[in-house]
């Protein structure tokens, strides 16, 4: 294959290619993946689930952004997911949810395909994903960022966890002081990811960043810095 030019007429002058197209993917930035298969979960028995699957446009700065429900049709084509979940469009995402009823490793393979004209060009695609659910407190609670607002008290930590009816407390690592402990009506999920907000006195001392750790009720904690906050 040739890239860059096109060579045409043996002597001819070089013909400027058009530029690669590049695929539009699912979005698998919170899942925990391995030779292109990625695990959505895991999840547990009688534990209520929700986990998005979001395409990401091929050709678009930022690389990052990502197009949202209505622009695809996403349909499962093989295997099967957990008996007590289902693929659906509740809003403007398209949704894992439900209560799974029954323990085991469950793989499938979605396929998300433009609803209308593509004006990126990435086309359709399919990705392959797993769900492993558990009797017990198998869990994957990863943390995405945390800060704090100086001014109004206020601590912020985010995370991805599909058990959405998990409890949550943040310690200050270095002592094992609680922070936060987080009722689920003190807390947010979005597909998935955690929000918890809660008016904290200076977790940290003033302008100091420290550690802080986050746990939830099935066992999992995650560790992260909490920078200093700013003026």
């Amino acid at each position: 294959m040739i890239t860059g030019a096109l060579i045409t007429g043996g002597l001819g002058a070089a013909v400027p290619a058009a530029a690669a197209t590049a695929p539009n993917t699912l979005d698998t930035s919170t899942f925990a993946c391995t030779n292109g298969v990625c695990e959505v979960g895991p999840g547990n028995v009688g534990t209520p689930f929700a986990a998005g699957l979001n395409v990401k446009i091929g050709n678009y700065t930022p690389p990052v952004e990502r197009y949202y429900g209505g622009y695809f049709r996403m349909v499962i084509i093989g295997g099967s997911l957990p008996p007590g979940l289902q693929l659906s469009l509740p809003s403007s995402e398209w949704t894992v949810t439900g209560t799974p009823t029954q323990a085991g490793t469950y793989s499938f393979t979605v396929q998300f395909t433009p609803t209308q004209n593509d004006p990126f060009g990435g086309g359709p695609g399919t990705q392959q994903l797993t769900i492993t659910i558990g009797t017990g407190g198998s869990d994957r609670l990863t943390a995405i960022a945390t800060s704090y607002n100086r001014h109004q008290n206020r601590l912020y930590v985010y995370g991805y966890d599909v058990n959405t009816s998990a409890l949550y407390s943040v310690y200050k690592t270095s002592t094992g002081s609680l922070v936060i402990a987080a009722q689920p009506n003190n807390s947010t999920w979005h597909d998935g990811i955690l929000a918890l907000a809660a008016y904290v006195n200076d977790p940290c001392g003033t302008l100091n960043s420290c550690s802080i750790t986050l746990k939830d009720s099935l066992g999992s904690s995650v560790t992260l810095t909490l920078p200093p906050a700013p003026y």
